[in-house]
């Protein structure tokens, strides 16, 4: 049942393009290196909680294919591991159980992404959906973690009520249960804007030159402020995020202080320090945007309507008081 993907860019080195940074910076290395790190810090889910979601799955395809003695098996199996595993730990709640990456790329730097922003706003004005859309798409640059966890105060209830369903002869009920089991498992996502890593890294080569290599350092902090341009534009961060401020304040005080007494060691701690707290919280579990996008238009139409719904009473009021002009 553990399994880890590693999705489209990643495989199909879309990543490999030229970027144009000034430093050594390789987009697919560093979403590699961060799917890793990902992978070593995520816990196998216990063996019993494994084998009890396989024996359910089975169940389920047995029920399927009307194969009643296979799925009461594999129920029974099923109730058995989910049991074993409870006893082993009862505060057993979420349990992750799968972990994918799925990585998208988009190369274009911030004067290309503002234009395509830019052309998306025309189209949309003069009504060209489909197109603006189709303009707006591949603006991705991110790393996807999606973790797959089984609520183990639900689960085994449903797979249990499922066989003593079966054992009755409710085929239907069982089959139904389990379903709805299977939709109870929580799915958590996690973005990982791929321009904070590539500045995260630009910042770390500038912080490691020879003191005297002053332009070099002036290249990579300037590349680093263009990739940060990049995430904002892209729309994982805002332009008016008190951290988006800081990392752009942080970057300008280092480049002024290399063409003084380039004393920027603290400084580039402060930076270093700033810009991974801003890829740690991005890490967090969040809505997807396709959330975000149907929260903002409910909320979208709820005003249009109180706001429709106050016009119709203007109206009736002016309505009324010109029906009793009217009448005198």
């Amino acid at each position: 049942m553990k399994k880890r993907v590693l999705l489209s860019a990643l495989a199909c080195g879309v990543l490999l393009g030229a970027t144009g940074l000034q430093a050594k910076t390789d987009k697919k290395t560093l979403v590699h290196n961060m799917a890793q790190a990902e992978m070593k810090n995520h816990k196998q889910a216990p063996k019993e909680i494994v084998a009890g979601m396989q024996n359910a799955f089975a169940a389920l395809q047995a029920l399927q294919a009307g194969k009643k003695d296979v799925a009461q098996k594999a129920l029974e199996a099923a109730n058995k591991s989910f049991d074993a595993a409870l006893k082993a730990n009862p505060s057993l709640d979420l349990v992750p159980i799968d972990e994918r990456f799925q990585a998208f790329a988009f190369l274009g730097s911030s004067d290309v992404i503002a234009a395509r922003l830019k052309l998306a706003q025309q189209l949309l004005k003069a009504h060209d959906t489909q197109v603006a859309t189709a303009v707006l798409v591949p603006l991705k640059d991110e790393l996807d973690i999606t973790v797959i966890s089984i609520p183990m105060k639900i689960y085994p209830v449903a797979t249990k009520k499922a066989l003593e369903a079966l054992k009755k002869g409710n085929q239907k009920a069982a089959f139904e249960t389990l379903a709805t089991a299977m939709n109870s498992l929580v799915i958590a996502k996690a973005v990982i804007p791929t321009p904070l890593l590539v500045a995260q890294d630009l910042i770390l080569d500038a912080s490691k030159l020879d003191k005297k290599k002053k332009k070099e350092a002036q290249k990579l902090l300037a590349a680093a402020k263009e990739e940060l341009k990049r995430a904002e534009l892209l729309g994982y961060v805002s332009r008016h995020e008190a951290a988006y401020k800081t990392l752009n304040k942080d970057i300008e005080n280092i480049q002024k202080e290399i063409e003084g007494k380039n004393i920027v060691a603290k400084l580039y701690e402060t930076l270093k320090n700033d810009i991974k707290n801003l890829i740690d919280s991005s890490k967090k579990a969040q809505k997807t945007s396709e959330n975000i996008a149907e929260e903002k238009v409910q909320a979208f139409e709820k005003a249009e309507a109180q706001k429709a719904k106050k016009e119709i009473g203007v109206f009736q009021k002016e309505a009324q008081q010109d029906e009793k002009k009217t009448v005198k």
